[in-house]
Formats: structure tokens, C-alpha cells, sequence
């Protein structure tokens, strides 16, 4: 497959990711909210990319994920599965493009559509409306999609009990959902907590 040059975001991406760590296990608040902020920056350039004008890509086959070397929104749907996603989003973000992959899953018996994303170590999962469309869903339904799954990240971290908790959360959660803008907000309320009661 083509490789690209390594573009901006992907760098300061990885880069904002070692200090993100870094600064996590030494406590130190302050440093860890500037790389946040890095790392929130490097995905708002991801997603923009993302919006190249070209419709969502569904994706069911070997053949089809083999095919891919665009920036874009991209859907993994049965037979494939979410590992399927997951394995693309590294292929796809390693060769230097601009995407977002997230897989669908089989229609429930009340007729959504659950939805998969997958972090290191982590899994997302929600359910959402089917799209008016199963194999053309729109960008709007895509976007939303995403969102839903950052919102499902933000609330179950909110119900935790210590802000140290919440953190790791958040946290650990975030490479599953690196384009929702609100996880961040989430992170740098608890970072500043957490600075807080340390002053």
C-alpha cells in the first residue's frame, strides 16, 4: 500500500502522548494539562482532515479494508468486526492519513445500531438510531455516531468516585476516542481539580 509522509498531527500526536504519560505518573498537573492541550490541538487537525468532502466508505470485506488509502470517515460493518476497525485506524494513521474508522455492529431487536470503537486496551460501545441509509450512512449520522461514543466515555468517568479514578479513566479511554473535543474538557476539569487540592 502507499505511504505517505508522515503528516502534522500524527507527530504531534505521538509526541503529546509521551508527555500525557509522563506527566500522569509524576502527578505533575500542570504539565500534564499543557500536554493535553497539545494532543487536543493535533486531533482538531485529524478531524478537520477527516472532512474531505467525500462520503462515509463502508467496509465489509478483506478486500475492500485492503483498498483503503484516503483520509476520510470509514464504517467497518459485518462480517468484519471491530478488531477489523481498529487494525485499519493504526494501518491508516502509521501510512500518514486523516481518518476516523469506527465499526457497526448487527441491529438490536429494538432496531438501533450499535456502534464499536477500539482504544489500547479499551472498547467503546453504544447504540445509537440506525442510519435512514444502512449502506450509505450519512456524515451527519457518522459524526454523530462519534460523539455518542465520546459521551458514553465522559458519563461513565463522571459516575466514578475519586477524581484520581476519573482521571485514569478518561485517560485510558482516550485513544478509542481521540476526536471528541469534550473528553478533553472533561480531562483538564479533573487535571485542575486534582492541581487544586495539591496547592
Amino acid at each position: 500500500m502507499p505511504r505517505r509522509k508522515m503528516t502534522q498531527w500524527f507527530k504531534d500526536s505521538r509526541a503529546s502522548k509521551i508527555k500525557v504519560t509522563n506527566a500522569r505518573k509524576g502527578e505533575r498537573w500542570d504539565a500534564l494539562i499543557s500536554a493535553i492541550g497539545e494532543l487536543r490541538l493535533a486531533n482538531k487537525e485529524r478531524f478537520s482532515l477527516t472532512k474531505n468532502g467525500r462520503r462515509v466508505q463502508v467496509l465489509e470485506t478483506y478486500e475492500d479494508v485492503d483498498g483503503i488509502a484516503d483520509d476520510g470517515r470509514y464504517l467497518i460493518r459485518p462480517p468484519l468486526v471491530a478488531k477489523n476497525a481498529s487494525d485499519l485506524q493504526v494501518s491508516l494513521d502509521e501510512r500518514g492519513f486523516s481518518t476516523i474508522v469506527l465499526c457497526r455492529e448487527p441491529k438490536t431487536q429494538l432496531g438501533l445500531c450499535p456502534v464499536v470503537t477500539l482504544g489500547d486496551n479499551t472498547t467503546v460501545r453504544s447504540q445509537i438510531k440506525e442510519p435512514e441509509n444502512p449502506n450509505g450512512p450519512s456524515v451527519s449520522w457518522f459524526d454523530g455516531a462519534t460523539d455518542e461514543l465520546g459521551r458514553t466515555v465522559v458519563e461513565k468517568a463522571g459516575a466514578l468516585a475519586t477524581n484520581g479514578r476519573k482521571l485514569d479513566y478518561l485517560l485510558g479511554h482516550l485513544s478509542a476516542v481521540p476526536t471528541y473535543d469534550d473528553l478533553y474538557v472533561a480531562i483538564l476539569v479533573v487535571c485542575k481539580a486534582l492541581n487544586g487540592a495539591n496547592e
